[in-house]
C-alpha cells in the first residue's frame, strides 16, 4: 500500500483530499500545525472513511518536524497543501505569509531531495494568473503579476517547484 504524506492534511482542501486518498487504498500521514483547522476534522475523516489516518501536529517550517515524520515512516510522496492563505491578511501580514508559505515547501523538497523521492503535487493558486483574460482561467493562461501577497508567495512556490524538478528530478 502506498504511503502519501499530506502537509496541511486536516485543513478543508487537505482534509478532503484525504478521504479521496483513504478510499482509494493509499495509507495517509497527515502533518499539520492546527493553525487553520482543529482537531477534530481528524474524527470527521475517520467517521466518513472508517479509518484514522496517522498524525502528527508538526509544522512544515521546523525541519526536525519533518525529518521526523519522515524517519518514522516509508513516505512513497506528499502533497503540500500547508500554506497559510487568506488573501486580506497576506497584505497585512506580508512576512508572515512569505515566511510560511516559502520555508514550508522548500524545506518538504529538500526533504524529498535527500531521501531521493520524486512524487510531489503542490496546492497551487488561480490567484498566481493576477486579473484573468478570459473565464474559466486555463493552465495555459498567462501567468501575470500576483495582486495579493498569497498569490505571490503561489506563484514563486511555482517557480521554486520548476527548478528543484528539473535539478532534481522529481515529479
Amino acid at each position: 500500500m502506498k504511503k502519501i504524506l499530506v502537509t496541511g492534511g486536516l485543513g478543508f482542501i487537505g482534509s478532503h483530499t484525504v478521504v479521496e486518498l483513504q478510499n482509494e487504498g493509499f495509507e495517509v500521514v497527515i502533518i499539520d500545525d492546527l493553525s487553520n483547522t482543529t482537531l477534530s476534522v481528524l474524527d470527521s475523516i475517520r467517521n466518513i472513511t472508517g479509518i484514522k489516518p496517522i498524525f502528527y501536529k508538526a509544522d512544515a517550517r521546523v525541519k526536525s518536524d519533518l525529518k521526523a515524520v519522515f524517519d518514522a515512516h516509508d513516505i512513497d510522496g506528499v502533497i503540500h497543501f500547508a500554506a497559510f492563505k487568506a488573501v486580506g491578511e497576506s497584505i497585512s501580514k506580508p512576512l508572515d505569509y512569505y515566511e510560511n508559505n516559502l520555508s514550508s515547501l522548500i524545506n518538504v523538497l529538500q526533504e524529498l531531495r535527500l531521501r531521493r523521492l520524486d512524487n510531489f503535487i503542490f496546492s497551487s493558486s488561480a490567484t498566481v494568473y493576477g486579473e484573468p483574460n478570459h473565464l474559466p482561467i486555463k493552465e495555459n493562461a498567462p501567468v501575470k503579476n500576483a495582486e495579493s501577497v498569497y498569490g505571490n508567495t503561489k506563484k514563486i512556490g511555482e517557480e521554486i517547484i520548476k527548478d528543484t524538478c528539473k535539478a532534481y528530478n522529481i515529479n
